[in-house]
């Protein structure tokens, strides 16, 4: 399933860019960077664009705190 004008291979996008990334996980740009400089979310730089690989964004979600709050 790829989509036209995006990096889309088979169901899940191979790699997201800053703008993808926030409005795909419901987050604004300043987050997403926040995230970044805390080094909870890794990325990678292409040129001058900077880059979320698939795996790094799971592993940023996985590591997210359940929603329970604490007691």
């Amino acid at each position: 399933m790829s989509e036209v004008g995006h990096a889309t291979v088979g169901p899940e996008k191979a790699a997201y860019t800053i703008p993808e990334f926030g409005a795909d996980h419901g987050i604004g740009r300043s987050l997403v960077y926040e995230e970044i400089a805390a080094g909870r979310l890794k990325c990678r730089k292409v040129g001058r664009r900077t880059i979320i690989l698939a795996k790094d964004a799971a592993a940023w979600r996985d590591a997210l705190p359940d929603g329970r709050a604490a007691a």
